[in-house]
């Protein structure tokens, strides 16, 4: 997976990164934007690791990187190289600065800050309008505006010039594959991150913004960054005292990605065995025949039969044997769709 970073200059996307891949030194860097190779925490995992005690234990790895700055270049609309490194990004995080200042406990006001969102979305569909407007005057020199292509991109800009962002215009799976060479900003699903102070990090600090998100099919998120960046050069097993008196029970990356993983509708199975224990992930509704070409291709093409249980039902029953044992080692067809969190092995034949 691909996530995205965008945001004002000052909004602290980079102090965000830095926190989600535990590098302090990012935040004193100046050159172009970063990207990162973040490791997914999950406690199922470790769980598995300890009773398993395999050789080798490989968790989920996401790559995360920053855009550049939002602010329009001269004569409007985004910079070019902004807009080059949104290609294939599977999400766009857009941070906003809900704290006043730096080092700031208190909140900026929420009517601000939805302006603030307002103008960023603006400038979105703008950069997405510019590509698809170029390209029906070439289809128009062409005689081609009435084709498929001409048709749709037709759609989609009286959609954009309404107000209504591409995601939301309710494309097929085909449509959204005729636009995958556009690298359109307003396709890509869209989280916000709200980067509020410290000071009521455990509570829903902004509502409305948080309503209207929702309304627009927009994930949303707050997170107290610098706070949390504080926190960093403390072992990971000795943060949890420090993050209650935060008011938080898990940390930013684990929220942010539980979060990401939701919103794209994103499940996590396991591999196990005495060589290594394994997160994967796949998109919800996956037949068990594609998630088996997700651990190789060589699993797909001979697929047999998997089998597979709940991961914490067969630490409960002390292991694959045991649970086999008990029945409740399930074996499953190639159309079985594979569930989150279940433990998932192959038996296949090439």
């Amino acid at each position: 997976m691909k996530i995205g970073l965008a945001g004002y200059s000052g909004s602290g996307v980079t102090t965000f990164l830095a926190l989600l891949s535990e590098d302090p030194e990012l935040v004193n860097s100046h050159g172009r934007p970063e990207i990162r190779s973040i490791t997914v925490h999950d406690p199922r995992l470790d769980r598995q690791a300890e009773f398993f005690r395999p050789k080798k234990v490989t968790p989920l790895k996401e790559e995360i990187m920053e855009m550049g700055d939002l602010r329009p270049q001269e004569g409007g609309g985004l910079r070019k190289e902004t807009l080059a490194r949104s290609a294939g990004l599977d999400v766009l995080a857009l941070v906003l600065r809900g704290f006043n200042a730096p080092m700031s406990g208190q909140c900026r006001d929420s009517k601000e800050l939805s302006r603030e969102l307002e103008s960023l979305l603006q400038e979105f569909s703008i950069a997405d309008l510019m590509p698809i407007e170029n390209r029906l005057e070439r289809l128009g020199k062409e005689g081609k505006k009435n084709s498929a292509e001409g048709q749709l991109l037709e759609k989609i800009r009286n959609g954009l010039e309404d107000g209504i962002p591409i995601r939301r215009q309710g494309l097929t799976g085909d449509e959204e594959r005729t636009l995958s060479g556009y690298n359109l900003l307003t396709l890509i699903p869209l989280t916000v991150v709200n980067n509020i102070g410290a000071q009521g990090a455990d509570s829903l600090q902004y509502p409305d913004l948080a309503e209207r998100c929702t309304r627009e099919g927009i994930s949303y998120i707050e997170i107290c960054a610098l706070a949390e960046f504080e926190l960093v050069e403390i072992p990971e097993a000795e943060r949890a005292p420090f993050l209650e008196d935060l008011g938080l029970q898990s940390p930013a990356r684990e929220r942010f990605m539980g979060n990401i993983f939701k919103q794209l509708h994103i499940v996590t199975f396991f591999t196990v065995g005495e060589d290594e224990v394994r997160a994967w992930t796949i998109p919800e509704g996956t037949p068990a025949v594609k998630a088996a070409g997700r651990i190789h291709s060589d699993l797909e093409r001979g697929f047999i039969r998997a089998e597979v249980i709940s991961g914490e039902e067969c630490l409960a029953l002390g292991g694959l044997n045991q649970a086999k044992k008990a029945g409740k080692l399930r074996v499953e067809g190639k159309d079985y769709i594979v569930k989150d969190g279940e433990i998932f092995h192959v038996r296949f034949n090439v």
